[in-house]
Formats: structure tokens, C-alpha cells, sequence
């Protein structure tokens, strides 16, 4: 049996068919997207079905993850992804290789990614993630997301200046305003590929405006 990325397809939909918050199944298709414009243009040697697998599974624990608590990138979730992989006829070495990318796509400090797991792949996909993150899909997914948590907009006062990487947890809790500045605004400059960096360069942009209207409508102080 040969990896079926319709089977795939069909896995993902069904996982992520409840998801509101903005990493939903349509979030997915456009990371494989964008993941297979970064490999045409810089990587034609890798394989397009784990770069494809791993944008279609990487947030399929995310409802899973709202349910328990755990991480949707433990191992617990890996196994449970691996499940479906194999469900779909990939093969074991193509499962070591999307699994990999799946445990290490929400980890922002490259010094704690091992230099193994630093492949084409990872950066193929951390950069395609990274793209839908910002701009003004971004944009929408962050107030999404920030709504189906129950995260106020912004607080006034509350604090701006984040200098560490940002840390993917299901516990951490910021306004949806501040993840702005704890996240997406840091991205453009985390871009691993020359595609990634140019595409974010006008997301970014967007964002910026963005934050620049919000600030100048904003009339309260508490």
C-alpha cells in the first residue's frame, strides 16, 4: 500500500471538523500550500508527501490538546498521529520523518531542536506555519483563537515587551493583543528560507497597520 494523501485529507477533516480557533483543516490546507511553494522554489528534492503529510496532521491533536490539557505535539499525540499516518500507507521511514517535524514545528528557539532534526523539512514547514500565522489571515486565526479561549482583546497596561522565543503551551494565557507582540510580530525575523522571508515581509506590514488603527482607535484606559 502507497501513501494516499486523499486518505490523509479525509483523516484531517474529520479530526479538526469541530475546530473554531483557527487551526482548523483549511489552516492545514494552506500550510501544505504554502509548504509546497517553499520546496519548489528551494528544496526540489524532498519529498512533497511528507512535506504534504506533515502540514495535513500537524494540528490534528489540537481539539484533543483543548480536551486534556496535553500538548498537541507530545508524544502521546504523536502516537496518535502516527496511527493515522500508517492508516494511510506511509511507510516507516516516511512516518520517522513527518513525526519529526511534528514534534519539533511549535518549538521556536532553534538551540533546543536538535541539529538532526533541523532538516529541509522542518524548515519547509515551520516557515509555511509561520506564513499563515501573520498577515491578515493571521490577523483573523489570532482573534479566533483568542475568542474560542476566552482571552480579553487587550488590557490596558499590560506588558508589551516580550524578548525570550515564544513558547507553545496550552496553559499560557496572554490578551489577544499582547500575543501580537509575543509571537507574531517576532516571526518575519525567525523565517528560515528566502521564500519565507519574502512572503512575510508584506504580512508583516499588515500587522503592523493593523496594530497602528487598533491603538488609534482605542479610547479607554481600563
Amino acid at each position: 500500500m502507497s501513501a494516499d494523501l486523499e486518505i490523509l485529507k479525509k483523516c484531517a477533516r474529520e479530526f479538526l471538523e469541530s475546530e473554531s480557533c483557527g487551526h482548523d483543516f483549511l489552516h492545514c490546507t494552506r500550510v501544505a500550500k504554502h509548504a509546497e511553494q517553499i520546496s519548489r522554489e528551494e528544496f526540489p528534492s524532498v519529498n512533497l508527501n511528507v512535506i504534504k503529510a506533515a502540514a495535513l496532521m500537524h494540528d490534528i491533536c489540537r481539539p484533543w490538546e483543548s480536551k486534556t490539557g496535553r500538548s498537541h505535539f507530545c508524544e502521546e499525540a504523536l502516537t496518535l498521529i502516527e496511527a493515522q499516518l500508517y492508516k494511510s500507507g506511509f511507510d516507516l521511514d516516511m512516518r520517522v520523518q513527518i513525526l519529526d517535524v511534528i514534534r519539533w514545528h511549535d518549538v521556536y528557539d532553534p538551540a533546543q531542536i536538535p541539529s538532526a532534526s533541523l532538516t529541509a523539512e522542518l524548515r519547509i514547514h515551520q516557515d509555511a506555519d509561520r506564513l499563515d500565522a501573520i498577515g491578515a489571515i493571521g490577523i483573523a486565526r489570532v482573534f479566533a483563537f483568542g475568542g474560542a479561549r476566552s482571552r480579553p482583546l487587550y488590557v490596558p497596561g499590560e506588558n508589551l515587551n516580550f524578548n525570550d522565543y515564544f513558547v507553545e503551551s496550552p496553559d499560557r494565557r496572554t490578551s489577544t493583543i499582547a500575543h501580537f507582540y509575543e509571537k507574531l510580530l517576532k516571526l518575519r525575523d525567525e523565517m528560515h528560507t528566502d521564500t519565507g522571508k519574502r512572503l512575510a515581509i508584506v504580512r508583516h506590514q499588515r500587522m503592523e497597520q493593523f496594530l497602528d488603527d487598533f491603538f488609534d482607535e482605542w479610547q479607554v484606559s481600563d
